[in-house]
């Protein structure tokens, strides 16, 4: 079964080259920061799913499926825990059991250490959104989704 899966896998990632640019995830909205040198800050993210379409989760069910991460780019932030929201528990005609996917909107939140030599003033964490989109017969090659937040730093 995992052969069938795997090149039924292959043949959906040849046909969803033809979508290279699509994106099937969006950030919705990210708030602007206020963040003291040295201490802790934690930054929600709403990102929203393209209607018809899942992704998998930051722990899917499956070791072949592409989980969802939220990476950082080291700087005056340094990235100390990402949480993700609870997945939902689908089963699809594809899967023999069910998939532990994301759909519609979902809130990622990321703490943050600032270092206690950060400059003050405005600046921005950047990071990327790497994730697997499928909609309920195929899944389609990864994705990055690039993120940037404004942080004023105190």
């Amino acid at each position: 079964m995992r052969f069938a899966i795997c090149c039924s896998l292959a043949v959906t990632f040849a046909l969803g080259a033809r979508a290279q640019g699509t994106q099937y995830v969006a950030l919705e909205w990210a708030p602007s920061v206020t963040a003291r040198r040295g201490a802790e800050v934690a930054v929600p993210l709403r990102f929203a799913i393209r209607s018809g379409h899942h992704i998998n989760s930051n722990r899917p069910a499956e070791d072949y499926l592409i989980p969802t991460a939220m990476l950082w780019t080291p700087g005056a932030l340094a990235t100390k825990a990402v949480s993700f929201p609870k997945a939902e528990a689908v089963k699809y005609d594809f899967s023999e059991k069910p998939m532990l996917v994301y759909s519609g909107v979902i809130l990622v939140t990321t703490k943050f250490a600032v270092a206690a030599d950060a400059a003050p003033g405005p600046t921005r964490v950047s990071g990327k959104l790497r994730y697997q989109a499928c909609n309920d017969k195929a899944c389609f090659p990864p994705k990055t989704l690039e993120v940037s937040v404004p942080v004023n730093i105190q």
